[in-house]
């Protein structure tokens, strides 16, 4: 079944609908020199790298 135009639409409705998206930007050189290659070592999708940093962040300093 191929992805049409409909089945296009209905994504995105739901990813604009049920998601939150969040930017964030990092000097480049420090990005390449200290967070890249920790993502890399952890074996971790850059995404869920991040979410678990926010969460352990979270449950540490008891933020909820």
């Amino acid at each position: 079944m191929a992805y049409d135009e409909v089945s296009k639409q209905a994504t995105l409705k739901y990813i604009k609908s049920k998601q939150q998206e969040i930017k964030i930007r990092y000097r480049k050189d420090e990005f390449d020199e200290k967070i890249q290659p920790a993502i890399k070592k952890s074996g971790l999708p850059t995404a869920t790298f991040i979410k678990d940093a926010i969460e352990e962040k979270i449950e540490r300093d008891k933020l909820l």
